[in-house]
This record gives structure tokens, sequence and C-alpha cells, in this order.
């Protein structure tokens, strides 16, 4: 399944009905509807209100492909680091919560833009990156045109006892240890993204244990 997200609405990509189980406001359409549907969801003819859009496709890869490859996607990356007491490190940016990442440089591999990343916005230094969890995507407005944001996720450890310090120059106020339930508080300022890539985290994690 992929989410492409648009605010706080989606377009769904599935290979089946059940995928999308428990998802409110849902709408199906077809494939040929999939760019029709994104001006809504990122126009203000939703009204406010939650609204997703689901396609099921028998190759949901390659629906992807075809969709972003209307857009100009701007690549990025980032992590979901733990700490030894099982603790998310996440940062306060621009007064919504988040987890460290951002753009990848030219000539930068994922993982190293990954690494770096987390590095400069929590000031810490002693940590290992291991797998890939996935991708997110998000559709934003910059000069009048439509972007897709596609990051990249990895699993990190950190092995330093040093105090995170937050990179105030990227709007960064700042970063704390967080437990693996603060995500879910519905009153939190926070982005769906973010918490659809942690609990595919947590998943992959249970799966393993």
């Amino acid at each position: 399944m992929h989410k492409i997200y648009f605010e706080e609405n989606a377009l769904i990509i599935a290979d089946s009905p059940s995928a999308f189980s428990g998802i409110p406001n849902l709408y199906y359409i077809g494939d040929d509807e999939l760019h029709k549907s994104y001006k809504i969801l990122i126009s203000n003819e939703s009204n406010g209100r939650e609204m997703n859009f689901g396609v099921v496709s028998q190759d949901p890869e390659e629906t992807l492909r075809d969709f972003l490859a209307e857009f100009r996607v701007i690549q990025a990356a980032g992590g979901l680091v733990f700490n030894k007491e099982a603790q998310l490190l996440s940062i306060l940016r621009n007064g919504m919560w988040d987890l460290p990442k951002g753009k990848i440089e030219k000539h930068e591999d994922q993982r190293a833009a990954a690494l770096r990343e987390v590095m400069e916005e929590t000031g810490l230094n002693m940590i290992n990156i291991s797998e890939k969890i996935g991708a997110t995507y998000h559709g934003y407005f910059e000069d009048n045109s439509v972007l897709i944001k596609e990051t990249h996720w990895y699993f990190m450890q950190s092995n330093g006892n040093g105090k995170p310090v937050p990179q105030i120059e990227e709007g960064i106020t700042d970063v704390q240890w967080v437990g693996l339930d603060f995500f879910k508080d519905p009153k939190l300022k926070t982005y769906k993204s973010i918490k659809n890539i942690i609990q595919r985290a947590l998943d992959l994690l249970f799966t393993k244990a």
C-alpha cells in the first residue's frame, strides 16, 4: 500500500479492497481519476473535511511510478532513532512534532543523507544506521506548482549519552526522547505521514520479535 498525502488527506494505492479497511471518509476511484482526485485533495474542494481516495491496482508499484512521473519529485531521507530504553527521538519543528529528516544533496545516497540529517538536526553523532523502513510521500505547493516529496526512512540506534541539541536555524526548537505511545495522542500536533511511518516501523519490529 502507498499513501500520498496532500495536507492531511491521502491518495491511497493498494492491491486489494481489504487494504482500505478502517480508513475513514474513503472514496474509491479508478486509475484514470488519479490526477483529478489529487487536485480535489489539495484544493479547497474538500471544504476542510478529511477526504481519502482509494485506488485498487493490480500493480501498486507501477501505478505509483506512473502517478509520480507527472510531478517534480524532491528526494529526502530521515531516521527513526531509538535509544537503549526503546524511546524514539523526536523533534519539534515549526510547532509540529516530527522526525529528523531533510533533502538529499547532489551525489549523496539515501543512507548517507538520512544519517547526516539526523546528526545535524539533533546534535547527536554516535548513531548507527540499519535497514530501510520504507518511504512516505506528500504533496505541497511551491512557486504555484505542486511538488511531491519522497522521504526514505531508516532504522537507527543511538549508542551515546549525549544530550540532543535542536538545529534552531532549521526551525527546530526542541528535541526529545519520547515513548512509543507519544504519537498516538490525538491532540498532538503532528502529521499523518509521520504517524504512518512510525506505525510501519513498529509493525516491522514486532514482526521480528
